[in-house]
């Protein structure tokens, strides 16, 4: 009897220690510096095209609102790729909540028999009582080993979020694995090395800017800038420029847009923008074409004009009455 009591009285801790086993060393991947949840689903069944059927209908049904949303697909290479922005509660009272606001990006690879899914790029927004302004964390600087466990245990703020993101995680790619239903087999979550991502997922080489079509000459009073180092501080002034945008081989511009921002997708730096379906532009630009994204100060002017993203058009999202327009940024221009 005694040691049944004993037995009875250590559970609870044997069975938290359990519990936080999840969520100790190595259950947060970092693959070349950035954190990404990987899931390997197998399919053995079904085509290319078949997996890039039913990873669609999945992702469209869990991305459909304005927060969280498909924002781009390529049958031909069995891609597709979505955003969004959910909270994450820590805790719920009548008279507390305690959440963060959790940004996130979404990339599915398509092939004969295999599905892999990446969960990266996250962010967050943690609302804090006694400031006007959000706490920002990203998750390389805030959930990873180094940063989220010391001596064996979780740290007190930074391992809830590590805790509710691996939640977040196992039951995303747990959702994903019920829609192949019991096609599904030998499903594992993995790191991948770089051997097994240049298998699952082949980025292309980028084109010399001859090949193209790109601007071979810097416009006048302007320096080249690699896309993977323009500056925070630049990238913030964006949203609050005039902006134009116009098309290298042709009269198709556009005016009226909305810029979405710049983000990195399988591989490439992507500008967005946000633009009227029906206009001229949106019906008339065609995968693959060369236009450039002007930025001026308000109002526009082309003497204002202090920096141009050089794109490659690689797909357009539907976004209500609006299409998002994203390209490959292949060339950028500092005044």
């Amino acid at each position: 009897m005694k040691h049944l009591f004993l037995l009875l009285a250590f559970l609870p801790f044997f069975l938290s220690a359990q519990e936080d086993a999840k969520y100790l060393e190595g259950a947060v991947p970092v693959e070349n510096g950035k954190v990404v949840f990987t899931k390997e689903i197998q399919i053995p069944s079904l085509s290319q095209n078949e997996v890039y059927e039913t990873a669609l209908k999945w992702a469209e049904e869990r991305f459909n609102n304005e927060d969280c949303r498909v924002v781009y697909q390529n049958r031909d290479k069995g891609e597709m790729a979505a955003t969004g922005k959910e909270y994450i509660i820590f805790s719920s009272t009548a008279l507390s909540l305690d959440r963060s606001k959790m940004s996130y990006q979404v990339l599915i690879y398509c092939q004969d028999q295999l599905c892999t899914i990446k969960l990266t790029n996250i962010r967050y927004d943690y609302d804090v009582a006694y400031q006007r302004e959000p706490e920002k964390y990203i998750a390389e600087e805030w959930i990873t080993d180094e940063n989220s466990i010391r001596k064996g245990k979780l740290n007190r703020i930074s391992g809830k979020f590590r805790r509710k993101t691996i939640d977040f995680a196992d039951e995303l790619f747990t959702g994903a694995m019920n829609a192949f239903g019991q096609q599904a087999m030998q499903t594992q979550a993995v790191t991948p090395t770089p051997s097994k991502e240049a298998e699952t997922a082949p980025v292309k080489e980028t084109k010399p800017a001859a090949q193209s079509g790109a601007i071979l000459n810097a416009p006048e009073g302007f320096t080249r800038m690699d896309a993977g180092n323009i500056p925070n501080t630049l990238k913030q002034l964006l949203p609050d420029s005039d902006m134009r945008i116009k098309m290298a081989d042709n009269n198709l511009n556009e005016s009226k847009a909305e810029w979405k921002g710049i983000s990195t997708l399988f591989g490439k730096e992507i500008a967005s923008f946000s633009a009227d379906a029906n206009s001229a532009f949106c019906k008339g630009v065609k995968e693959g074409e060369i236009y450039t994204i002007q930025f001026s100060k308000k109002p526009f002017s082309q003497d204002a004009v202090w920096m141009i993203l050089e794109c490659k058009m690689q797909g357009l999202t539907p976004d209500g009455n609006n299409q998002t327009v994203i390209g490959e940024i292949v060339n950028v221009w500092i005044k």
